[in-house]
């Protein structure tokens, strides 16, 4: 049989894990697929080459295809769809050594007490600075869409800071992260690994907080496909979110996490030291140089908790963090546009027959943390003990 060539886009973090897997380890070849990986530096770049027909398919932050479809970043509306997620977890908070310190040094209850908390020290840190009459820090994220923002601004106003208006909020591409809190450009930023860890090892920053800590199990990396592609590549679309599904349960396998490492340490993958890379996939980080590593077994989460699942509710969630920011107006339709966008119906048809867990709804309350809900998707209370409910209906 013939295979169908599959041009698929992705940015060297440790979540691209599921696409380079499923080329590495024969799964696309196995569905038939000749699966071709192309490495960028932006999301930017990524989107526009998905958007038009560059690629075929691509490795998303989840708040992209909702930000196209609604015409946002500059771009005409493009109809992306999200058929799958590709995993959980991996962001981390890493300020510089010098504000670490500084952290500390004005609130080190706030800074030993969990680690969600640790924006108040950095209020107190800002206050300090406006008195004295210095400039506003500086963060970054990757993308005005991505969940880097929403989670590092979710952060910020718990802790009493807005972060439109005491700080400065940028976007750097993830593999300038690192280099940009080195050169002191910026003083923080929210990003995926390894490019915290790679910080802390180097020495230059300090993780303040993980992923975890804000919202465990939120949404994070997506296959995005454009729509006419999806719909003139229907069968090839099912086959390619199986290899990845199979993708995914081998890497959320312990005694795979090893190997992924030494596939994902490749100048042509995530291009990051070996080492650094192991500590995160092994639910091992390091937060501070010198510092015994931290047991986060769900750091990285690829197949357990329904993680390559689209869920329709985490889509939502999102257009209303852009509400929240004003990126969009209150007004827009939050659930017809994530309905047009997220498509677990794809997922389901993709695995049915195979033994994956499927949740019975499309949606469900985020940040419950009920006893159904730790059981299908794991813990996920808010950092600020909040709930939210997407009020659909299937």
């Amino acid at each position: 049989m013939t295979h169908k060539l599959v041009r698929l886009g992705f940015i060297p973090l440790i979540d691209c894990a599921l696409p380079v897997v499923a080329r590495a380890q024969g799964f696309a070849e196995a569905e038939n697929i000749d699966l071709h990986l192309i490495r960028e530096m932006s999301w930017a770049a990524i989107r526009d080459k998905l958007s038009y027909g560059v690629y075929d398919a691509a490795h998303l932050l989840a708040g992209i295809p909702l930000a196209a479809r609604m015409g946002l970043g500059g771009m005409p509306g493009q109809n992306l769809l999200v058929p799958m997620a590709l995993g959980r977890g991996g962001n981390a908070i890493t300020v510089s050594r010098r504000l670490y310190q500084r952290m500390l040094a004005v609130d080190p209850v706030a800074m030993k007490g969990p680690r969600g908390h640790t924006a108040r020290a950095l209020k107190k840190v800002i206050e300090d600075d406006r008195a004295a009459g210095r400039p506003p820090m500086s963060f970054a994220t990757v993308f005005p869409y991505s969940s880097h923002n929403y989670e590092l601004r979710y952060w910020l106003a718990a802790g009493g800071i807005d972060p439109d208006r005491d700080i400065n909020m940028g976007v750097i591409a993830p593999p300038r992260m690192f280099d940009s809190l080195r050169n002191g450009w910026v003083d923080g930023y929210c990003v995926g690994e390894p490019w915290n860890q790679r910080a802390v090892f180097q020495g230059d920053g300090v993780i303040v907080a993980l992923k975890d800590d804000i919202w465990p199990r939120s949404p994070e990396k997506v296959l995005g496909v454009h729509e006419t592609w999806a719909t003139e590549n229907h069968e090839t679309l099912l086959a390619l979110i199986a290899a990845l599904v199979k993708a995914a349960e081998w890497v959320d396998q312990p005694e795979n996490r090893n190997e992924l490492a030494q596939i994902l340490a490749d100048e042509s993958h995530v291009g990051a030291p070996y080492d650094i890379i192991r500590a995160s996939l092994e639910g091992r980080p390091v937060f501070n140089q010198g510092d015994d590593p931290v047991d986060a077994p769900d750091r990285h989460v690829f197949y357990r908790y329904t993680a390559t699942f689209p869920w329709v509710s985490q889509g939502m969630w999102l257009v209303k963090q852009m509400q929240r920011w004003g990126q969009v107006p209150a007004t827009v339709d939050a659930a017809a546009i994530v309905r047009q966008v997220y498509r677990p119906d794809l997922y389901r048809e993709a695995v049915k027959g195979q033994d994956v867990a499927l949740p019975a709804k499309d949606w469900r309350i985020e940040g419950a943390d009920n006893a159904l809900d730790r059981a299908l998707v794991g813990p996920d209370r808010f950092l600020d003990g909040s709930v939210f409910d997407p009020q659909l209906s299937d």
